[in-house]
């Protein structure tokens, strides 16, 4: 008997070792390095709606795991106050629990959106996102959608941040342009962007124009354009660092999408006037135009202001600006790096930043980079460099043993400067006034709500050289289209006070 159970014991064995194999096989998985993947990480809705309406788009969550997997939780981040709706493998809601996905299998997720893009209090973005939780990890997955009418300049899905807008585009004032991503101007392209036009855009994201591409941006006195953030709301409208900025570039189509060293000859004769930037984190950056005589970059009657880091950068860039106001920065309000050109006509440079310890001056410039000196020339005429710090101008020179290679003049201005600070050198100052914290304050009319005209007792009024209006048409009004007085010496910076 004993002979004769063995073979049927040693069956009963090797049916329960496979038994236990397989139960082993079809437990799920609890390694924490276990974790979904998804057909896209962002589900953009891009019909534009014009009537209060709804759209849905679908993705699907794959387990490549050899074992299932169970997803412990599925939930909208905004909960039922969310503008977005799921439904998960067939079932609705906001959220769900213990969802189960075979070995190498995968669920649809539909995700569906009702918005009214006609009222004015809806964002001009709606997002929110859907988090996965599995075995201890969190994951998640973006869902964006206009939330009003608008034009929306976007990336497709999957193909990174950048993306190229139409060569000659115009943009009209008739609805609000939004940009989620980085719009491109291809080289040989111009956008236009015309009078009293909104160009909002979502954190993350600017413009971004390639060598030989141009900008203009053509605003007038009573219908500026403006670039702000998409968040709109009292609560948003002076937050830093809603967006990136504005880049004025010597990069190449070849360079940015075959990944060269290629550098292109850069951007030339950019014009931005009648132009309101803000709340970014730098509003323009602008690198070297390598051909002789171009000039990078005009601005006339502009405000670059609430600016986390720079109101302007500008690298060896060659730059006209008129009547322009730049305030109220995290760094600096104007810095010219590794050399350049730079005329500034009647600008007022006011940096009374609030948010935060600032250390950099609100001008500052210098002539190199790393071992490699590039001349500087930067001309201040009829100006006001103003701030809340004890100097607000820096200035890091580098000759090395070439002569006349770091110019600057400040020629009929306003400048604060610590006590000791010399301006004797007329090669540099001429008909300057030092202000310090004792003396020589330019009185604006209210720094806290970046309002830089000038009081009624500023020692800036009638401070200016009538002789520099004739540098330019422009200069014969302010930045607000208020006429300088003919005769009369002019006051120092953008406004006019009469």
């Amino acid at each position: 008997m004993q002979k004769s159970g063995l073979p049927f014991l040693l069956l009963l064995l090797l049916v329960s070792s496979l038994n236990l194999l397989s139960c082993k096989k079809d437990e799920f998985t609890s390694d924490s390095s276990a974790k979904l993947d998804f057909s896209t990480d962002t589900i953009l809705f891009d019909t534009v709606f014009t009537t209060i309406g709804s759209a849905t788009e679908v993705f699907i969550v794959y387990n490549k795991q050899d074992q299932p997997i169970r997803i412990a939780s599925i939930r909208l981040a905004g909960g039922g106050n969310s503008n977005f709706r799921l439904n998960v493998d067939g079932a609705p809601g906001v959220s769900f629990t213990d969802v189960e996905i075979e070995a190498n299998d995968s669920i649809f997720i539909f995700a569906e959106v009702t918005v009214d893009p006609n009222n004015q209090t809806t964002p001009l973005v709606v997002s929110d996102s859907i988090v996965f939780q599995t075995n201890g990890n969190t994951q998640d997955v973006k869902l964006v959608a206009w939330g009003q009418d608008a034009y929306f300049h976007y990336p497709t899905p999957n193909t990174g941040p950048a993306f190229f807008i139409s060569c000659g585009d115009n943009w009209n004032n008739d609805k609000p342009h939004v940009i989620y991503g980085y719009a491109l101007v291809d080289s040989g392209c111009t956008l236009t962007i015309n009078p009293g036009t909104n160009v909002h855009l979502h954190p993350g994201s600017g413009v971004i124009v390639l060598s030989s591409g141009t900008i203009n941006v053509n605003g007038t006195t009573t219908s500026p354009v403006t670039f702000q953030g998409d968040r709109l709301g009292e609560a948003f409208k002076d937050i830093p660092g809603q967006w990136d900025r504005i880049w004025l570039s010597n990069i190449t189509r070849s360079n940015l999408v075959n990944g060269s060293n290629e550098i292109g000859p850069g951007t030339q004769n950019s014009v931005i006037r009648n132009a309101i930037i803000k709340n970014g984190t730098i509003g323009i950056l602008a690198d070297t135009t390598f051909a002789p005589g171009a000039v990078t970059l005009r601005l006339e009657n502009t405000i670059i202001k609430n600016m986390s880091y720079n109101g302007v950068t500008f690298r060896g860039a060659t730059v006209k600006s008129f009547n322009c106001v730049y305030a109220n920065c995290g760094a600096q309000t104007a810095n010219m790096l590794f050399g350049g050109t730079y005329d500034y006509y009647h600008c007022t440079f006011a940096n009374y930043w609030t948010n935060g310890n600032r250390q950099d001056p609100a001008v500052s410039m210098n002539n190199y980079f790393d071992t490699y000196v590039r001349p500087l020339d930067a001309h201040f005429y009829n100006c006001i460099v103003h701030g809340n710090l004890e100097t607000e101008l820096g200035v890091d020179s580098n000759e090395r043993g070439t002569p006349n290679q770091f110019r600057f003049l400040f020629d009929h201005a306003l400048v604060k400067l610590e006590n000791s600070y010399p301006i004797s050198n007329t090669n540099f100052f001429s008909n300057v006034l030092k202000s310090t914290f004792s003396s020589n304050n330019p009185r604006f009319e209210d720094v806290d709500n970046n309002l830089y005209q000038l009081d009624s007792t500023s020692i800036a009024i009638d401070y200016g050289s009538a002789s520099f209006l004739s540098a330019d048409p422009i200069l014969n009004t302010d930045i607000t289209g208020q006429f300088r007085p003919l005769g009369f010496n002019p006051d120092l910076g953008a406004y006019e006070r009469r």
